[in-house]
């Protein structure tokens, strides 16, 4: 595996629609990518990157490999996988504990790029959206930054189990690059909400002036045609 993928499927036992599995995969010490699906169509079986639904009905992934030869090798070490763990009885389906992610690189080595989506009207404690790019390799969308009474803070994609509990989707497997990219996002989104006040501030100077201007020749004339005194 040219990325050094840790993937591990969870077969369905008995699907009651189009998904057999679930997976998990690791790609090298970037990022975890969680939720995909392996789904059986008229055509075949197929993997799908953990998607969210937009508000016009449409769905986006998630989390994605940003190469298509990546994506490629992952779909087929998924599907493989998927083969070899649905082979087994259901009792002897299933791995160990991965261990704990170590790693020679810091944040410093990894390519980080991060955009920023705030909100234009915010109804709640979510003030924009973000996402991340690691090392050209790996993208993470959906990211939040949202408001507490301790402050700002990012959240990485998330899902509700039928318990009630949220899972990250995706992230950073190594604790100081997922630093990187929160700092990098609050960062960026300070930036921005600056730039939007400044600009805000910039566009009521002007428009005073503006108005200023406007008025100034009536004041003037009026100030012509008012009879002087003894008049």
């Amino acid at each position: 595996m040219s990325k050094d993928l840790d993937i591990r499927v969870y077969p369905i036992n008995e699907p009651k629609g189009n998904t057999l599995a679930f997976a998990n995969v690791s790609v090298g010490d970037l990022a975890a990518i969680r939720g995909i699906r392996v789904m059986n169509s008229e055509k075949g079986m197929f993997v799908t990157m953990p998607q969210s639904e937009s508000k016009s009905g449409v769905y986006h992934d998630t989390a994605f490999p940003i190469t298509s030869d990546l994506r490629k090798e992952i779909n087929a070490e998924v599907l493989a996988e998927y083969e070899r763990q649905s082979s087994l009885a259901p009792d002897d389906r299933g791995y160990e504990k991965p261990e704990a992610v170590t790693s020679g690189r810091s944040a410093d080595d990894i390519q980080l790029d991060v955009k920023v989506f705030p909100l234009a009207e915010v109804k709640g404690s979510t003030l924009a959206f973000a996402s991340a790019t690691l090392d050209e390799t790996v993208a993470i969308r959906g990211i939040r930054i949202v408001n507490s009474e301790k402050g700002d803070f990012v959240s990485m994609p998330q899902s509700k189990d039928k318990h009630g509990d949220y899972h990250d989707i995706a992230f950073p497997l190594l604790g100081d690059v997922r630093k990187a990219v929160s700092k990098a996002i609050l960062i960026e989104h300070e930036q921005m909400s600056t730039e939007r006040k400044q600009g805000i501030g910039q566009r009521f100077a002007d428009g005073k002036e503006q108005a200023a201007r406007r008025t100034a020749p009536e004041r003037t004339s009026a100030a012509k045609r008012a009879p002087g005194i003894g008049e």
